[in-house]
């Protein structure tokens, strides 16, 4: 076999290479699209009934020294997504939601020293909750007591990223479980089915399920 032979043979190899790579981002993408396409739907659907049902979280959000915000019942929500072109097509790019999780129970915090008081402050800022501070002073006129009054909230921000080449759905979302946390998920999307996405939905609503065995680091793709 000469030369020429030889390179003929390597130059098929790659473009038989390359057509199967095309390939198999094409069946991605096309699959991707169409899990995407559904998760909007059933989410859009999922969030109009608890408009209408308005449930009780059952899951305690815990601020570390401050206290916990527990029996939060749904208050709102909003849905939207975005989409990019993708060869010569639109494609969703992302589903972008938020559920609004609420009481009208009070969270009562008071400190008694200017740099603990502080603290206070700062968490209550860093968690985006709303507060009053009065400062109460004793008979010198000078503050002897700060009380902090916030809001039960919770504002659920979850974000669901289509990775085309992946072949997956990657979602990432803020005070899921925990207060202040970012959690994020990687699903392949051949697995993302209605049954998948039940348990997903039982995740959001803070009742047991499967769906966290897809967790990864939030660090592991950009969101």
């Amino acid at each position: 076999m000469g030369l020429l032979d030889d390179l003929k043979k390597q130059a098929e190899l790659v473009k038989t290479q390359q057509i199967s790579q095309e390939a198999l981002l094409e069946e991605n993408v096309e699959r991707v699209e169409e899990k995407m396409k559904r998760t909007f739907q059933y989410l859009n659907d999922l969030l109009k009934q608890l408009a209408v049902l308005k449930p009780v979280n059952p899951r305690v959000f815990s601020l570390p020294g401050l206290g916990d915000l527990k029996n939060l019942g749904f208050a709102e929500s909003f849905i939207d997504w975005r989409k990019k072109r993708l060869n010569d097509r639109d494609h969703f790019d992302s589903i972008n939601f938020f559920i609004r999780w609420g009481s009208s129970e009070l969270l009562v915090i008071e400190r008694d020293m200017p740099a603990a008081a502080q603290k206070v402050r700062d968490a209550l800022f860093g968690y985006r909750l709303k507060f009053e501070e009065e400062e109460i002073k004793g008979q010198k006129g000078t503050a002897t007591k700060w009380r902090f009054t916030s809001q039960s909230a919770v504002v659920t921000d979850v974000k669901i990223h289509a990775e085309h080449e992946r072949g997956t759905l990657f979602i990432t979302a803020k005070n899921l479980e925990r207060m202040g946390i970012v959690d994020a998920f990687a699903v392949p999307a051949q697995e993302f089915d209605d049954a998948l996405l039940e348990e997903f939905a039982k995740t959001l609503l803070g009742q047991p399920g499967t769906f966290r065995k897809y967790r990864v680091a939030p660090g592991a793709r950009p969101a």
